[in-house]
């Protein structure tokens, strides 16, 4: 069970007491008060920054297979480098504060700060290979370094994320209905870039059986979750979607999923791919997480209007 950060008011028993104070007491006490809102204000940054990094571990062994491989070198080396620069800025966010992301202060909690510290060591692992790699797009042995870590980092930054989601998370912003489509749609974005990490290591014929049926899994998921937002899933009590621009948002994504997952299915059934098709692969997963990105706002706009109600 996740429990939000305490906020402490006066109690108006001590309304007659503020009224009478000095005015240097009376700028002190609004100071902490500003301070105190400051710090839970950027609690939905800090909890949609560490979601997003997640996505970005599996982006980075994504394009770096893809850079290494020669599929997309363009796409794939600018998706490797903008996915670099986003993890060594909401990192250090996170643990020193970042106002320009709205992460207003440095974090204190001793927990969460030895998840990212956690974090930040296995980061700093690959990031030589990663720049290696963005050098050089013909270094294998950088790429599959940057492969072999890549779980892992996943693993500590989904601790990451569901520490800060309990220390941050307000329960009654929302309702636990819309927490759960917020959730799905958020766990989606990370498995496009699975499911193209997964095709590369195939491809490319790195822990290629193991890819593969990670791949079987990862597609089984995404597929059941993107239909379930879109038609709803009751037995899960999961709702279908909700407004007429969520629906249309879902059906798009649905609509490249077909191509996406006959490409796929040819990895999975053991069958080879062309060149256009891995390009197409690469590419698509890109769309497609763009188009999540916008579904998950729609999902955080509509819950907050819907609660506010």
């Amino acid at each position: 069970m996740f429990f939000p950060r305490m906020v402490l008011f006066a109690p108006l028993a001590l309304v007659g007491t503020l009224v009478a104070a000095t005015a240097e007491d009376i700028t002190t006490d609004a100071e902490l008060i500003q301070v105190q809102y400051d710090v839970e204000s950027d609690g939905a940054e800090r909890i949609r920054i560490a979601g997003q990094l997640r996505t970005l571990t599996q982006q980075v062994a994504a394009a770096s297979c893809a850079l290494s491989s020669g599929i997309a070198t363009d796409e794939a080396h600018e998706v490797l480098a903008k996915a670099t620069a986003e993890f060594d800025r909401y990192i250090a966010a996170l643990r020193d504060g970042d106002p320009e992301l709205n992460i207003l202060h440095p974090e204190t909690r001793r927990l969460t700060l030895v998840d990212i510290e956690h974090v930040d060591t296995e980061w700093s692992s690959i990031h030589g290979a990663i720049d290696a790699i963005l050098a050089d797009s013909t270094d294998v042995e950088s790429a599959h370094i940057i492969d072999d870590h890549n779980l892992k980092l996943l693993e500590l930054t989904t601790i990451l994320a569901a520490d800060i989601s309990g220390q941050y998370a307000h329960p009654f912003e929302i309702s636990a209905a819309d927490a759960m489509m917020i959730e799905i749609a958020g766990r989606q974005r990370m498995l496009t870039q699975k499911m193209a990490k997964d095709a590369c290591e195939i491809w490319a014929d790195y822990h290629a059986e193991e890819a593969r049926a990670d791949l079987i899994e990862t597609v089984t998921i995404f597929e059941t979750s993107l239909k379930a937002l879109r038609f709803g899933m009751p037995e899960a009590g999961l709702q279908e979607a909700p407004t007429d621009k969520i629906r249309e948002d879902l059906d798009q994504l649905l609509a490249r999923w077909e191509t996406i997952k006959a490409n796929e299915q040819i990895l999975i059934d053991g069958g080879e791919l062309s060149l256009d098709q891995k390009t197409e692969i690469f590419h698509d997963l890109e769309v497609e997480l763009a188009e999540l990105d916008h579904l998950l706002d729609e999902y955080k706009e509509y819950a907050e209007r819907t609660h506010k109600r």
